[in-house]
């Protein structure tokens, strides 16, 4: 009967009556049986590294989750822009005068304060333009009014340049047109030419008013409020003197914070509490003794949203844990382990997270936190504070329960909150080290370390721009004895660190270990191709040897037949 082996067809047992393919089959079923194997076992090589694979999108989920909750910015070289943890509801006793947002640094409280003067930019027009139409009759437009003739010019000036800026000084804002030999500038078009001007960039708008028919002025108005919006206008234009009672003058806000008054350049105020911004918006209204009303603003810390913050940080550390769990756990019915039960690298994770979980927090910005390490409070209620010699994540109402995972005690967490939510903020996100500690640390890496003094040098520009905080550790691991490093820090940094070393793209330690599956995984398709290539050559062999078979028993059947016909 016929069948195919290697790729070809053969015909086995017309002579013989042996089924030789199916004796081929089986016993290169059992060649295959080692093969089986590896191949049973590169399954399991395979298995194992997606589910680390699998760990590494849990672990980078709960380094987002931390890092969102930190305060420092992407690059972990100084802090946030914006506040991370804390979230704040702000409102205002009247909208309509003051509105006021909170961010970071901001306080919880009331804040009363009084609008008595709105900032503004400057207005300057010229005098009447007249057009004249080119034939009478027709209707007039601002295209057929002259404003500069050939040779003649206008400047504008805006003094709103930074001369301390870096890394260069910002020039005024100077714009100037020009008519050249022959060309004639309309006002339409002189209004284009300013709003498009290269040195503009929108601070200065330039409009059209329609006096009567055919009769138009030039008006120009600064964006930009306060001193750093006030116009001068010069050159060949003919421009109005400005009013008399300074209504086309720029000028700053005025306003009340507890009773002090202050002057800004513009309405959108950041610069006077920590944390806050007012945007002014009207000044104050009157009451019925004709008195300007002092209006009250409140920020209180937004107890929901951070709640739900945590609790998102809470889930994703839970996923991670029951991830593990499920993939370790021995399995009691088929008594057999977990694939990645006894896995150096998950146990390494387990240990880090445990122990950054578990560990207490000292601030050394603020030695007296309530909630951290060496800190103080009342712990057993007499009304006299006690050292704090815990200072772990249980005390802010992050709690483990009996398998190792963690739960939000939402009550413990709205009153640490509410009690001291700036120091709370302390311990989840950590602080900068005070300069002083900096410099302290700079000068005695000096005093014991001479020859370094390009690090050195490195690490003072730090200090005083605190943008890379590197750049000391750097230098602070060249020293003799090592030095403290620039900050605090607090429960989201020192996880967000720790998950970083094992989750970063390239030389994470997962991603160290993926590299090791894959070597293995190579190996192990290697000793897959080398084996095929032996199994392919004994198939042959097989076929080589059963073939010459039935050429002997073929031949032996026509020697029978040959002698039977002799008789």
């Amino acid at each position: 009967m016929g069948t195919r082996i290697s790729g070809r067809a053969t015909f086995g047992g017309i002579a013989s009556g042996l089924d030789t393919g199916a004796i081929i089959d089986g016993l290169m079923q059992i060649e295959r049986q080692p093969l089986q194997r590896i191949q049973s076992r590169r399954n399991e090589v395979d298995a194992q590294r997606s589910l680390m694979r699998q760990l590494n999108t849990r672990l980078l989920a709960l380094r987002d989750a931390a890092r969102n909750l930190d305060n420092r910015n992407t690059k972990l070289t100084n802090n946030a822009t914006s506040e991370e943890f804390l979230k704040y509801a702000s409102s205002s006793s009247n909208e309509d005068v003051v509105q006021v947002t909170a961010g970071f640094g901001a306080t919880p409280g009331d804040i009363q304060i009084r609008v008595d003067q709105l900032a503004r930019g400057s207005r300057r027009f010229s005098t009447q333009l007249t057009a004249t139409p080119p034939t009478p009759g027709t209707k007039p437009d601002a295209s057929m009014a002259t404003a500069l003739q050939a040779g003649q010019s206008i400047s504008i000036l805006l003094p709103n340049g930074d001369p301390d800026a870096s890394p260069e000084p910002i020039e005024d804002t100077l714009i100037s047109i020009t008519a050249e030999a022959g060309e004639t500038i309309s006002l339409a078009s002189l209004k284009d030419q300013i709003n498009t001007n290269e040195k503009n960039g929108g601070k200065v708008r330039a409009d059209i008013l329609t006096l009567s028919e055919g009769n138009y002025q030039l008006v120009l108005t600064s964006t930009e409020t306060g001193a750093r919006g006030q116009l001068t206008v010069a050159g060949d234009l003919a421009m109005e003197a400005p009013a008399v009672d300074g209504s086309d003058d720029a000028q700053g806000s005025q306003f009340q914070l507890f009773g002090r008054s202050f002057t800004r350049d513009t309405n959108d105020v950041d610069d006077v509490l920590s944390g806050v911004t007012l945007n002014l918006r009207r000044v104050a209204e009157r009451d019925e003794n004709d008195q300007p009303i002092t209006e009250t603003v409140s920020i209180k810390t937004d107890l929901d949203a951070v709640t739900t913050s945590l609790q998102g940080f809470v889930d994703a550390y839970n996923d991670v844990i029951s991830f593990i769990d499920s993939q370790s756990k021995y399995n009691e019915q088929t008594k057999t382990a977990g694939p990645l039960s006894g896995d150096f690298m998950v146990r390494e994770v387990q240990r880090r997270l445990r122990e950054v979980a578990s560990e207490g927090y000292a601030f050394g910005a603020n030695p007296s936190n309530p909630f951290a390490f060496g800190g103080r409070k009342d712990v057993d209620g007499d009304g006299d504070d006690d050292p704090n010699p815990g200072g772990a994540i249980s005390g802010v109402g992050i709690e483990f329960v009996g398998d190792g995972k963690l739960r939000l005690n939402k009550d413990k967490l709205k009153e640490v909150l509410t009690r001291d939510a700036n120091s709370v903020r302390e311990f989840f996100s950590g602080n900068a080290r005070a300069e002083i500690q900096n410099q302290e640390a700079i000068d005695d890496a000096i005093a014991a370390n001479v020859g370094i003094d390009a690090d050195n040098a490195a690490a003072e520009a730090f200090n005083e721009t605190q943008t890379d905080p590197k750049l000391f550790r750097k230098l602070k691991d060249r020293l003799e004895v090592p030095k403290e490093d620039l900050w605090d820090a607090g429960f989201f940094t020192n996880l967000g660190e720790q998950l970083e070393a094992i989750v970063r793209t390239g030389d994470g330690l997962l991603a160290e270990r993926d590299r090791q599956f894959a070597n293995r995984l190579r190996q192990i398709d290697d000793s897959i191709d080398v084996f095929n290539t032996r199994l392919a050559s004994r198939e042959e062999l097989l076929v080589q040897r059963f073939t010459a078979l039935e050429r002997v028993v073929s031949g032996l059947q026509n020697q029978q037949g040959f002698l039977g016909s002799l008789r």
